[in-house]
């Protein structure tokens, strides 16, 4: 990860998640602390949070989530 900020026109690191409690498809981004990628559910406002490890982490984009 890239300890740089942003800049408005830059693309921000996500992941795609299927939520199975409502059988959703939500995006989940890197939080401002860098270590993990927060979403919620749209209907039913469950979060969704993926950690960041820097060894043996997946190289996945896509995940479920139930």
């Amino acid at each position: 990860m890239d300890d740089k900020p942003t800049n408005p026109g830059e693309a921000k690191p996500f992941l795609g998640v299927h939520l199975k409690c409502c059988n959703t498809y939500v995006r989940a981004y890197v939080n401002a602390a860098n270590d993990a990628y927060v979403g919620w559910c749209p209907r039913c406002v469950v979060q969704v949070r993926i950690k960041i490890v820097n060894e043996g982490g997946s190289s996945g984009r896509f995940f479920e989530a139930s």
